[in-house]
């Protein structure tokens, strides 16, 4: 198997069509038809459902198609390192959850593509779980988060940010005028609430059971909508950009905190542009202004 041929079958995926995808790739049909056939031969599997009109992805066509994904980024990453007369130049991905100080991170971001404007950064988002995956497989190099994963496998910078949780209720809601909230205000109320196993368990902790758990969330712009046309309160970080004149965030009373922190895979040797960034961000100390 090469990478040519993990070409070939990303595109007829992504085109439902062989015609259309040898047109795309200036190959001819038969050649694509017949390096698919090697494809499923050499892994055991069959990838596509063909008929007259498409070809459609099997299951293991879906889960293969991934995997094909990420040796191609992993690929792609490894050939855009490098040094132009003396330049750093390169891509870097991050993966970030919907927290408010990664305007910290944007900030260092900013400053290092002015040094090297030749980096190209790839901003990602999603929830901690993801990023840890993500981070795993190799396709994102640096991930900010929450703490709410086992971290002992990552190298992470702990900028000595806390984040604040509370609820977020739409402007009509009983609770929507308090200045904070507290566990006895959540009695009876339905809750919408992280996604991530460990939070969902800490919420339970802290609530003490108060609050029914109606639904669960791994970003939190995907719940806004329900949100606002529902009396369900959701359980957040503290984020302005969120906060509109159909929705109210309110802090928690005592007030609860989370660390943010970056984390990256462990190694022995960083790609230039990875190690030149991280660089960058012990010399700088993130948390500076």
């Amino acid at each position: 198997m090469d990478l040519r041929v993990l070409e070939y079958f990303l595109t007829v995926a992504d085109e439902g069509n062989i015609s259309h995808a040898a047109q795309l790739l200036h190959v001819s049909q038969p050649t694509i038809s017949r390096q698919l056939i090697d494809l499923e031969e050499e892994i055991g599997k069959k990838l596509f459902v063909r008929t007259n009109k498409k070809v459609i992805l099997t299951q293991d066509g879906i889960l293969f198609r991934q995997s094909a994904k990420d040796i191609m980024s992993l690929y792609a990453k490894a050939r855009t390192d490098r040094t132009e007369q003396g330049e750093l130049a390169g891509d870097l991905y991050i993966m970030t959850g919907e927290i408010e100080s990664f305007e910290l991170v944007a900030e260092r971001i900013r400053e290092f593509h002015e040094l090297h404007p030749k980096v190209l950064f790839h901003i990602h988002s999603g929830n901690a779980e993801e990023i840890c995956a993500a981070i795993d497989k190799g396709t994102v190099d640096i991930g900010y988060i929450v703490q709410s994963v086992d971290t002992m496998k990552y190298e992470v910078f702990n900028p000595g940010v806390a984040e604040s949780w509370g609820v977020l209720v739409r402007n009509s809601h009983r609770l929507a005028s308090k200045e904070f909230i507290t566990v006895e205000d959540l009695r009876g109320e339905t809750l919408i609430v992280p996604e991530n196993a460990r939070l969902r368990n800490d919420i339970r902790e802290w609530t003490g059971s108060k609050g029914h758990i109606g639904a669960a969330y791994t970003l939190l712009r995907n719940v806004m909508i329900l949100t606002v046309i529902s009396d369900w309160v959701t359980i957040c970080l503290e984020t302005e950009k969120y906060v509109t004149d159909r929705l109210v965030f309110i802090p928690f009373s005592p007030k609860r905190t989370s660390s943010a922190s970056l984390i990256w895979r462990q190694a022995a040797v960083y790609r230039p542009v990875m190690r030149e960034f991280l660089s960058f961000l012990e010399i700088q100390n993130m948390n500076s202004k």
